[in-house]
């Protein structure tokens, strides 16, 4: 079954008719299918390729208006060509024709030989003797509902000007054909796993990396079980045996200390969270703020309308702070915390209920640690309740004083894991939960999983996409030319980490085919994607498990570039080639013209249209959310032929060859 399809622009070599052009175009020994236009004293002839013309010099004299098929003999300092075959008389079957240079060449007529010649004489693209006699190997090993595939990969091979080897000739059929990297990416795990050869640290190294590319939600799940987590085990209603199951979690991931118990779990929160490098150097600036306001304003209790906000996080440190060493809050300092509670953007009623905790301290014999854990056990439930509940992406990150924005994630959590590692022991959290067998443990790691599903957006997947890209070192070299990232910022993915692997010649033979296999599928993607002037064609793969799916996505892209060198966001054509567990094949295809969205969605599942004409309206507001208006959603079923081409939204002059559908 074909797909919908951007035409692959297999175009003819850009040959121009300009001499000082020619040798850089052409090389010794190609060979193409050429007619003379017109004839020139001194053995000189305009030849036309395809729609290219170029003047060379001819070894023997032809006849004007034949076609032959010619042979590079030399490039400098004049193009000179040597008669292969011909001439062909214009009424000349294309069989004749392909006949004659098979036996000029003594390349023997099978099937295969045969396609790949006629393939090459439509396309107009030079060939050499070499590189049909390695396509033609590789087409005879090539299933026969993936041959024209084959011959475009052959093609393509041939006009970026590399060799045709199985490596590179099976890169290009896996996008081609849309296969996608997840069976590629097991074969490698199971290599890896099997493999004894190579340093533990390495083999660990890229362990982690494919599990990351298998989990991109794992920090997400991770965040959602700490706040699952923690929640459980400040509640004091809750039973002991959970209460201690759920500090023992943590305590095993590496985010609380060793030392922690129920007991002490608010005072030692409140520990991290005053030691996290961040909360100390926004605690520095909060307090230079809080000085030249005091030492500026008139009023009398130093609040005014440009007083700075404070955050849950930076209102626990300063009551660690000031009642560090101290057995007795002083009567100062809870002024002071009082004002810098109202400043918060917490909920009235907990602003209340922590002046409420202050004003009792200072009236009865109560101990400055006890205080703190009162502040620490409400704080913290505030926030664990916080990341629980569904939020809308969009407002998480307009608060930002009391929101990490890279993560979504209440400030007094991102703390505490500051404190502790940062965000890599959330997928620790995650796998130390997996391994378990308490039931409670699996609860928790199950309404946490839930928790995530329930708040998937477009942004989440985003995201995710994102981070599946960024290890798998699909712009691996692209980094490498950048000064934005750090060398170890760019070593921590999959690519650097097999070329590595590859060149160091430990690997055993099934761990180095593995690793070849997704090299070249790697490097796939930037060979098929092309650039001609200013219209662009990308081409991604995106193997993605969300919550348990497996969801392999091929992404083709075709646009422009604006006069900034920046993708032209209102003028594109995108297709989304998706296998579904579900829905299984699935084709969208969205253009969009002057910011107007149109999607065309092929399934074989007839019911489709019904259910997709329920999230209609949720689509159209999503778009026009970013600036979009959706003007039509069709639904089609693979086998509806659509035998007219459909005319593509980039111009005319965009270097593509239009849009042509082979369902």
């Amino acid at each position: 079954m074909n797909n919908p399809s951007i035409s692959p622009n297999l175009k003819p070599a850009n040959l121009g008719n300009v001499q000082s052009s020619q040798s850089a175009q052409l090389r010794e020994g190609q060979l193409f299918h050429g007619t003379i236009k017109q004839l020139y004293p001194g053995e000189m002839a305009e030849v036309q390729i395809g729609n290219q013309k170029l003047n060379a010099k001819l070894e023997v004299p032809l006849k004007a208006g034949d076609s032959y098929y010619f042979q590079v003999k030399a490039t400098e300092p004049e193009l000179q060509l040597k008669l292969v075959s011909g001439p062909h008389a214009q009424g000349e079957s294309q069989s004749a024709k392909i006949g004659s240079l098979l036996d000029t060449l003594q390349l023997t007529k099978t099937p295969e030989m045969r396609k790949l010649v006629d393939f090459f004489m439509k396309q107009q693209i030079p060939i050499t003797r070499e590189s049909l006699i390695a396509g033609e190997a590789l087409l005879k090993q090539t299933s026969p509902g993936q041959q024209q595939e084959a011959l475009q990969s052959i093609g393509k091979l041939v006009s970026l000007k590399l060799p045709i080897t199985p490596q590179l000739f099976h890169a290009m059929m896996g996008i081609k054909t849309k296969a996608g990297l997840q069976g590629v990416l097991d074969a490698l795990q199971q290599a890896v796993s099997a493999d004894s050869k190579i340093p533990s640290t390495q083999k660990t190294d890229i362990q982690t990396i494919l599990q990351q590319i298998k989990q991109p939600l794992l920090e997400a799940n991770g965040g959602k079980l700490l706040a699952q987590t923690l929640s459980t085990a400040l509640d004091k209603t809750a039973p002991p045996e959970l209460r201690f199951q759920a500090v023992q979690l943590l305590k095993s991931a590496g985010i609380l200390p060793a030392q922690t118990s129920l007991a002490n779990l608010p005072t030692m929160l409140a520990k991290l969270v005053n030691s996290s490098q961040n909360t100390q150097v926004q605690m520095q600036t909060v307090e230079k703020q809080v000085a030249q306001q005091t030492n500026t304003t008139s009023s009398a209790t130093g609040q005014s309308e440009n007083a700075p906000k404070m955050d849950a996080k930076q209102l626990l440190t300063a009551l660690q702070q000031a009642t560090a060493g101290a057995t007795k809050l002083p009567v100062g300092a809870s002024a002071e915390l009082q004002r810098i509670t109202q400043q918060t953007d917490l909920p009235t009623g907990v602003k209340t209920q922590l002046t409420n905790f202050l004003s009792a301290h200072s009236q009865t014999n109560e101990s400055a640690s006890a205080l703190l854990a009162k502040f620490s056990e409400t704080l913290f439930s505030v926030a664990t309740k916080q990341m629980l509940l569904s939020q809308n992406p969009a407002q998480s990150s307009a608060n930002s004083s009391s929101t990490s924005l890279q993560t979504g994630m209440p400030a007094l959590l991102q703390a505490v894991l500051d404190a502790q590692g940062g965000l890599d022991k959330l997928p620790a959290l995650v796998k130390q939960a997996m391994q378990s067998n308490a039931p409670v443990i699996q609860s928790f790691l199950a309404a946490a999983e839930a928790a995530t599903s329930e708040e998937l957006s477009g942004s989440t997947i985003k995201q995710a996409i994102q981070s599946v890209l960024v290890k798998l070192g699909v712009h691996y070299e692209a980094g490498l030319a950048s000064k934005e990232l750090h060398i170890s910022q760019i070593q921590d993915s999959l690519k650097p980490q097999l070329v590595a692997l590859l060149q160091e010649g430990l690997a055993g033979t099934a761990l180095r085919e593995a690793a070849e296999t997704v090299v070249s599928r790697l490097n796939g993607q930037p060979l098929q994607s092309t650039e001609s002037g200013v219209q662009q064609q990308i081409i991604m793969q995106v193997p993605l498990h969300l919550q348990g799916k497996r969801i392999e996505a091929t992404i083709e892209w075709n646009g422009r570039m604006k006069e900034d060198g920046k993708i032209d966001p209102d003028h594109a054509r995108v297709l989304f080639y998706l296998d579904l567990e579900a829905l299984h094949k699935t084709v969208v295809d969205m253009q969009v013209q002057n910011k107007v969205v149109t999607l065309t969605i092929f399934n074989e599942d007839p019911t489709l249209k019904m259910l997709g004409a329920v999230l209609e309206d949720r689509l159209a507001e999503g778009l026009d959310a970013e600036g979009y208006r959706l003007s039509a959603v069709r639904f089609k079923q693979f086998q509806e032929e659509v035998n007219t081409p459909i005319k593509s939204s980039i111009s005319a002059d965009s270097g593509t060859q239009g849009v042509d559908f082979r369902i």
